[in-house]
C-alpha cells in the first residue's frame, strides 16, 4: 500500500522497482494497492487493528508510530546489509528494526532564477534578507515575493513545514520527555515568521497547492517546500528550467518528510518469509540504483547518490540530497503517537500571532499549557 503509486510523475516508475522484484523472485506476485494520502490514516489502522491490511506499506513518520504494534520486525532481512545510513535509525523501536528508509524529502529554499535576474537578486541566507529580496521580486517584476502554507485548514501539513521554523532557530518542542514549547528557540522562530507574514509578501488566504501552481506558471519568487513538491513545480511545467534551491534561510538545519516501507506481522509464515527476502533485496545495491532512478532528489536507505542525468537536468536536485542528511524529523522525540495533538494547540497559538497579533510568547505559554493538560 502507497499513495506514491497515484502520483502522476513517479507513481508507475516506482511501481517499476517493485516489479522488478518478479523476476529476481518469479514465485512472488506484487499487487498494487492504490490508496489517497488522506485515507490511508484512517484505513489503514482500522485494518491493521483488525489484523488485515496490505502486507508490505510505505508509511508517513507519524503514521509509522500509530501502527508500529502492527509491524513484523525486519531484523533478519538487515542483518547482512552493512550499507544502511542514518534514514534507517527512526523506525528502530526497542531495539527492533520496523521498518527502513523508503525515502526522505528534505526541505529547501525554492526560487525562480528568472524572477530574481530581472529583480537583481541573490537567492537570501536569512529571514531578513529574504524579506528584502521578496519585496524586490514583487516591485520588479510583479509577481508574488513568497508562498507558505499559514492557515489551520491545512494544518496536518502546516505543522510539518513549520518544523523547519523551530528546528531552523534551534528550537524542540520536547526535551528529555518534557515538552519545550515556550522555549525561547521556538518563541524566536514564531516571531521570525510573523515577520515574513507582515512583509506582505504571502498570498494570504491560498491554500498550498494553488501558491505551487502559481509557482509553476511563473508568478511566484521563493518558496520553502520540500524534494518532492519541488520535482512537482519543476517538472513539465512553464519555470523547468528556471527552478533553483538554497538552504533554508535560518541559522540551523531544517526537517525533513519520512517514509519507512514497513511489513505487516499479521501475514502466515509462507508470506513472511517472501516479504522479508524482498526487503533484503530492496537494500542491494541493484535496487537501491533501480530506486534512485526512480526517486529523483530523495535519500535512500543506503547512499545512493543522484543519478548524474537527473541532477544535470534538475541542478536544485543536490541541495535537497545534501539536506536530508543532518535534518530532523517531523515526530516530537517522546512524544511521537501525540505528535499532532500536541502540534494542534501550537499551530492554534501561531494563527492568533499571525491574525490577531498575539504575543508569541504568551501565546505559546498558553499553548504549552494546553499541551500538557492533554499528554500529560
Amino acid at each position: 500500500m502507497n499513495s506514491q503509486w497515484m502520483d502522476a510523475l513517479r507513481g508507475d516508475k516506482l511501481w517499476a522497482v517493485m516489479e522488478k522484484y518478479e523476476k529476481v523472485n518469479p514465485k512472488v506476485v506484487l499487487e498494487k494497492s492504490e490508496v489517497p494520502s488522506k485515507d490511508i490514516q484512517t484505513k489503514l489502522p482500522t485494518e491493521l487493528g483488525a489484523k488485515l491490511g496490505p502486507d508490505v506499506m510505505m508509511l508517513q513518520e507519524p503514521l509509522f508510530w500509530v501502527v508500529r504494534d502492527a509491524l513484523l520486525p525486519l531484523d533478519e532481512a538487515t542483518a547482512e546489509a552493512n550499507n544502511l545510513n542514518a534514514t534507517n535509525d527512526g523506525a528502530q523501536v526497542e531495539g527492533r528494526q520496523l521498518g527502513v528508509s523508503w525515502q526522505r524529502a528534505a526541505y529547501g529554499l525554492v526560487f525562480n532564477r528568472k524572477l530574481l535576474n530581472e529583480a537583481g537578486v541573490e537567492p537570501p541566507e536569512t529571514v531578513d534578507e529574504l524579506i528584502t529580496a521578496a519585496h524586490e521580486v514583487q516591485s520588479e517584476t510583479g509577481a508574488i515575493g513568497f508562498t507558505s502554507r499559514h492557515q489551520m485548514n491545512e494544518f496536518d501539513n502546516w505543522y510539518k513545514d513549520f518544523m523547519n521554523w523551530t528546528a531552523g532557530y534551534g528550537g524542540q518542542w520536547a526535551t528529555q520527555g518534557q515538552l519545550t514549547i515556550d522555549s525561547p528557540h521556538n518563541i524566536a522562530a514564531v516571531e521570525a515568521f510573523k515577520k515574513l507574514y507582515d512583509a506582505d509578501v504571502i498570498p494570504y488566504g491560498d491554500d498550498f497547492p494553488t501558491q505551487r501552481n502559481r509557482f509553476k506558471s511563473g508568478d511566484v519568487g521563493f518558496s520553502i517546500d520540500n524534494s518532492g513538491g519541488t520535482l512537482n513545480m519543476a517538472t513539465g511545467s512553464k519555470v523547468s528550467s528556471d527552478v533553483g534551491a538554497s538552504r533554508l534561510p535560518f541559522p540551523s538545519p531544517g526537517s525533513h518528510q519520512q517514509i519507512y516501507l514497513a511489513l505487516n506481522k499479521n501475514m502466515d509464515g509462507e508470506k513472511q518469509r517472501a516479504a522479508l527476502d524482498f526487503v533484503q533485496w530492496l537494500l542491494t545495491d541493484d535496487a537501491q540504483q533501480a530506486l534512485r532512478s526512480a526517486s529523483g532528489p530523495d535519500l535512500l536507505a543506503t547512499d545512493v547518490p543522484l543519478d548524474p542525468k537527473f541532477a544535470k537536468k534538475n541542478p536544485w536536485a543536490q541541495n535537497f540530497y545534501e539536506a536530508a542528511a543532518d535534518s530532523s524529523g517531523t515526530v516530537i522525540e517522546g512524544y511521537e503517537l501525540e505528535t499532532a495533538q500536541i502540534m494542534r494547540p501550537v499551530m492554534d497559538a501561531v494563527e492568533r500571532v499571525l491574525t490577531k497579533n498575539a504575543d508569541p510568547r504568551k501565546e505559546l505559554e498558553k499553548a504549552q499549557e494546553e499541551a500538557t493538560g492533554l499528554v500529560g
